[in-house]
């Protein structure tokens, strides 16, 4: 007798058709996840909106019980926290920078208005609660991620793109000794008429010393409106020359608005931590030599 796939010929098609599907479906429940990743829900009580906290330890965590890891800050976990823990792996390996623990800032519920949300908490004028959403970073989060982890308190970094970028700008003249190492990927520094230039002014007023490791970049074809006041903003803080401040400018050529973000954070990470990046050669010279 004849078979077919294991079955005569004379098997009812709709058993092979149930089958088939039964298997369709078993494939597609199947999901992705990131390893050693973390997540919890708390509210702002500053403006009573919840917040989705994403937590992704390194690769070493669990087996360096002695060891204490620079942690970064990044807004737009929604959407970043692939790219980001994809990034930190890569140039990990390369040996380019430390391990990181990694905390991202998300909203809870799958029909979250990801853009009316961050509208709210990123921007320090208009409809933005900056100052808010800061001082919830800097009295809830940072404090229960240093008691809950295996922290370095003195290496913290934050980071963000757009409106994020802005924010991570407004925070490093805002709170000097919160964090030490800033990337802004394209910042909004065009917000309410040009709102950080007068931030950055008066600052200079003050003090000629800011303290930390800056990155700021802009795309090479992102709209014009929106790039060129960052370049002025690059060309300003630039001129300040300020005391204690380690600063890159960067143009990313050839990319737009949002798909600088990838090259934005692999050369921002690299740059905000050269400092206390490990010596040694990379994972490849390892695995070449037999090492």
């Amino acid at each position: 007798m004849k078979r077919l796939f294991g079955f005569t010929k004379f098997v009812p098609v709709f058993i092979i058709i149930i089958l088939c599907t039964f298997l369709t479906l078993f494939a597609q429940g199947k999901q992705f996840t990131l390893k050693k990743t973390h997540i919890f829900e708390i509210e702002n009580e500053l403006t009573g909106r919840n917040h989705e906290i994403i937590i992704t330890l390194p690769a070493s965590y669990k087996d360096s019980l002695n060891k204490h890891y620079p942690v970064l800050y990044y807004v737009d976990a929604y959407w970043d926290t692939p790219l980001l823990n994809s990034i930190h792996g890569n140039l990990v390996y390369d040996n380019v920078i430390p391990e990181l623990i990694m905390v991202g800032f998300s909203y809870p519920g799958e029909d979250a208005n990801y853009g009316q949300l961050r509208s709210e908490d990123l921007p320090p004028t208009l409809s933005g609660e900056a100052d808010k959403f800061l001082e919830f970073i800097e009295k809830v989060i940072i404090p229960k991620i240093d008691g809950e982890y295996r922290t370095d308190k003195n290496n913290r970094a934050v980071s963000g793109n757009s409106l994020g970028g802005l924010f991570t700008l407004y925070a490093m003249y805002k709170k000097q000794n919160l964090f030490n190492r800033f990337i802004a990927i394209s910042p909004a520094v065009l917000w309410d008429n040009n709102y950080l230039f007068n931030v950055d002014n008066k600052f200079a007023e003050q003090t000629e010393i800011l303290k930390g490791r800056l990155f700021i970049s802009y795309g090479g074809d992102e709209y014009l409106p929106f790039k060129n006041p960052i370049i002025e903003f690059q060309k300003q803080i630039a001129a300040k020359n300020y005391t204690r401040l380690e600063l890159l400018n960067f143009n990313i050529e050839g990319e737009r608005h949002t798909g600088v973000k990838a090259e934005g954070y692999s050369r921002g990470l690299r740059w905000v931590f050269r400092d206390i990046a490990p010596s040694g050669p990379s994972g490849l010279a390892k695995e070449m030599n037999g090492h």
